[in-house]
């Protein structure tokens, strides 16, 4: 099946909340998500399948030359078939493209099947931020990806 990733737009609501819901335990509302289309510093992007169903989401958010991926999920029935990687892909051409040099991002301590695609991906662990998720509490373990030579330092 053929995936595509484009923009969202608010008609992508329902899709995008019911995918959040089943996904995380403490889920962004409605309202954030509005607030994210609207930001001129973020970027929500969908991967919609061929029928043009919403298979997963990704939130990106630049400001001057640094990135942070703040969201992505995939609908559980899509889930190991790529479409992360589709969503991750299209954030780093994006930052590629505006000059970012560095992506960083935040994932849950227990979650091995993220932090294995972000390290498959370029990105490393740099520090964690204790007690940082809620529901149940856990640690996030912060993550860098270097995009440009002169931000290694």
């Amino acid at each position: 099946m053929e995936m595509t990733v484009r923009e969202a737009d608010a008609t992508l609501l329902p899709s995008l909340l019911a995918i959040e819901n089943v996904s995380f335990t403490c889920p962004w509302s409605e309202e954030s998500f509005r607030a994210a289309l609207e930001s001129e510093a973020v970027r929500l992007t969908v991967c919609e399948d061929d029928a043009g169903e919403c298979a997963g989401f990704a939130c990106l958010m630049t400001v001057a030359d640094e990135g942070e991926l703040l969201n992505i999920a995939c609908s559980p029935a899509r889930r190991r078939q790529g479409v992360a990687q589709r969503l991750l892909d299209d954030c780093v051409t994006h930052c590629l493209r505006s000059g970012v040099s560095v992506l960083y991002l935040e994932v849950r301590e227990s979650n091995a099947a993220a932090r294995s695609l972000y390290r498959k991906n370029g990105f490393r662990e740099i520090g964690v931020r204790r007690n940082y998720y809620e529901k149940p509490r856990e640690n996030a373990v912060l993550m860098r990806r270097v995009l440009s030579p002169e931000a290694e330092g």
